[in-house]
Formats: C-alpha cells, sequence, structure tokens
C-alpha cells in the first residue's frame, strides 16, 4: 500500500502544476479555470459590475505570459481573451468605468489579440427543459450546469433521479456510492461555507446532494476506484436530476482535511466515506443566462494508436 501511494504521489507532484504552471498545458490549465470563473461571474443572478479586479489582471498577465512562450493559436486561449473582451462590453453597456489599470491592461490585450467577445447563453425556462424526451444526443446537449435557482423541487424529484442513476455500471457490482440529500436550508448554508465554488448563487439551492464512496469496498490495489465509480454514477445522476427537472450545479469537494472533518460534524457521514462531490438543486427560474464553457474538439480530445 505504501509503494502504491509513493508512486501516486510521486507523479503527481512530478506532473501537478501545483502553485506553479511550468508545462504549457499547466498553463493553459490554469487559463481556463480562470476564465470559467469569469464567466461565472457574468452569469450570477444579480452580477456585481466591477467583480473580479484581481482575478482579471491576473488572467491578463497570464494570457501575455503564455502568448509570449507558446503563441495565440490555442482554442482556449482564444476563448479566454474573448471572455475578456465580453467582461470589457458588458461594464461598457453599463456605462460602469473600470479602473484606469484594468482597461489599460484589457485593451492592450485586445489590441495583441483582436477577437469577438463571447456570450454568455441567455436562457429560459421553456427552453431549458424542452429537450427532456429528445434523442440522447440532443437531450445530453441541453443538460447544463445551472447557477441560478428558483423555487423547490421535491423529494420525490430527488427519488426518482436517484433510481434512474441507480442504474450506473459498478466496480464488480458493488454500488458503493452513496447520495446524502440535504434538505434543511440553514444546513445547506452551513455545508457550502465549506465549499469555495457556490458564491452569488449558493444561498439559491433548495436541495443539496453530497455525493461519497465507501472506503469499505475498496481493495489497495483499487485505491482510486472510488473515484472512477462515483465519477461514472455522478454523470448518470446528473442527467437524471435533468430528466426530472431538477436543475443542478456539480460543486468540487478540493478541500482540506479540516473542512472534511468540520463536514462530517454536521452530517452523520461515516468516517469510511469518502466525499467526492457536491451537487446544488433547485428549479430554474423563467429567465436565467448559463456560462458559455465550450468544450474542446475531438481532435484534442481523441488519441488513436
Amino acid at each position: 500500500m505504501r509503494k502504491m501511494f509513493r508512486y501516486d504521489q510521486g507523479r503527481f507532484l512530478k506532473h501537478s502544476p501545483n502553485s506553479r504552471a511550468t508545462t504549457k498545458e499547466g498553463a493553459l490549465a490554469a487559463i481556463i479555470m480562470t476564465y470559467h470563473v469569469v464567466e461565472k461571474g457574468l452569469t450570477m443572478p444579480d452580477m456585481r459590475l466591477g467583480f473580479g479586479r484581481e482575478m482579471i489582471l491576473g488572467l491578463v498577465e497570464s494570457l501575455n505570459e503564455f502568448a509570449d512562450k507558446y503563441g495565440t493559436s490555442e482554442a482556449q486561449f482564444i476563448e479566454a481573451v474573448r471572455v475578456i473582451a465580453e467582461y470589457k462590453k458588458i461594464h461598457e453597456e453599463a456605462s460602469f468605468e473600470l479602473d484606469e489599470v484594468r482597461s489599460r491592461v484589457i485593451s492592450a490585450l485586445l489590441s495583441r489579440v483582436p477577437v469577438e467577445p463571447s456570450s454568455q447563453i441567455e436562457m429560459t425556462r421553456e427552453r431549458y427543459w424542452a429537450e427532456l424526451d429528445a434523442p440522447f444526443e440532443a437531450f445530453s446537449a441541453s443538460r447544463h450546469s445551472v447557477r441560478n435557482f428558483a423555487g423547490t423541487v421535491s423529494l420525490e424529484q430527488i427519488r426518482s433521479a436517484v433510481a434512474l442513476a441507480n442504474n450506473a455500471p459498478s466496480a464488480c457490482n458493488r454500488q458503493y456510492v452513496r447520495v446524502h440529500c440535504v434538505s434543511d436550508r440553514e444546513k445547506i448554508r452551513e455545508c457550502l461555507a465549506l465549499q469555495n465554488g457556490n458564491r452569488g448563487f449558493g444561498h439559491l439551492a433548495d436541495k443539496l446532494l453530497i455525493l461519497t464512496a465507501d472506503l469499505r469496498s475498496v481493495w489497495g490495489v483499487e485505491r482510486n476506484d472510488i473515484f472512477t465509480n462515483a465519477g461514472i454514477y455522478l454523470m448518470n445522476l446528473c442527467y437524471a436530476l435533468h430528466k426530472n427537472k431538477v436543475a443542478h450545479c456539480m460543486l468540487n469537494w478540493s478541500t482540506p482535511p479540516l473542512s472534511d472533518k468540520k463536514l462530517r460534524k454536521l452530517l452523520p457521514i461515516s468516517e469510511a466515506e469518502t466525499v467526492v462531490v457536491f451537487i446544488a438543486c433547485g428549479d430554474v427560474p423563467e429567465k436565467f443566462k448559463l456560462a458559455s464553457s465550450p468544450r474542446k474538439s475531438v481532435e484534442e480530445t481523441l488519441v488513436l494508436h
């Protein structure tokens, strides 16, 4: 067991960017993570004009550094610049004057890399649920992470979704994933306070699902299998939630041990269960925005041997 964990640790420490992106892949990943935060800010139910000053300055600096080292042709690099352009456009249309430093660095970047602004997706309730009975390709494409909730969803909707998600394949049919459902608003607030990706919309969630995987069903060499199985189940659950008209947003549980311990004091989650992900759930309003979040091409994803 020690050898396996040392092997995993060595590869992670060698190749993960950690606090400093030292490779093209790491630098681009950091850019994608940051521009997605800006995208989310542009879709918030009550968007705060002028938000994210330091984040914008850091993103522009990272984009310039990437351009200097690797050029400007990467699709995700271009999308990040387009998001910056949309940020600028939205503030201009609202007659909100950004500070001189932000205005200057944004203008310089857009002069260096001229692009059309991106556009977050304007959505209506009717349109969002329109493809529930469509062929899988259209149904799958219609599911998006939602960061604006209105109204409630029932426990019966959650139960129906979990029942459908239970058809997910599982290693040796052990089915060791659990779905903890939190309905109490104050308890949801306390749980979400331990997670760092729900600011601006988490308070609107009507239900909180917490996906766990039970270590008591996993043997040594299968150390990573809890996340493989939980990931398979998670995507099935998201499709099932969408089918049952439960809008949702996955929230990572990449937290320090102290937060994990605090969560277990809030909820009776067994120490043997590894917390994998939070899912904020609710109904959708009549009109809302979705992050555009363009996907990589098949050529970037598929590796043929």
